[in-house]
């Protein structure tokens, strides 16, 4: 009985200056956590308006002390949602479902037809960034 006291003591005590020195390190990173948090902010601000310039003066590069920066815009396609598909077989119907072409058409192209609409018809989004290199 007296040895699992001993060991619960230990334990306790080895608890209590692991739970100290936690204290201690993420008291020691909280600042430094919300400076870099502050940083990362200001520089997705500065990110913005030196795209809005680059773009609109046509500049793609940017020469640095140490290297460049270089203007980036990449189109993406958003994916498909539920929603966006149902919208967009609505949207389909809407156009079409008078049409001869489409009273015509067998089950399998109609099938056809509605797919590449929804496929054709799907968002884009652009995002513009800096690339340093």
């Amino acid at each position: 009985m007296t040895s699992n006291v001993d060991h619960f003591k230990c334990d306790v005590r080895r608890f209590d200056t692991i739970d100290l020195d936690i204290k201690k390190i993420n008291d020691t990173i909280k600042p430094l956590s919300l400076k870099l948090k502050e940083l990362k902010s200001t520089k997705n601000e500065l990110q913005g308006k030196i795209c809005r310039f680059m773009e609109t003066n046509e500049i793609a590069e940017c020469q640095l002390a140490n290297g460049a920066l270089l203007y980036k815009q990449t189109k993406n396609v958003v994916p498909l949602s539920k929603n966006t598909v149902k919208e967009n077989i609505l949207q389909f119907l809407k156009d079409n479902i008078d049409t001869d072409e489409y009273k015509k058409a067998s089950v399998d192209l109609k099938a056809d037809m509605i797919f590449n609409y929804v496929y054709e018809n799907r968002e884009y989004s652009e995002k513009k960034s800096l690339k340093r290199v």
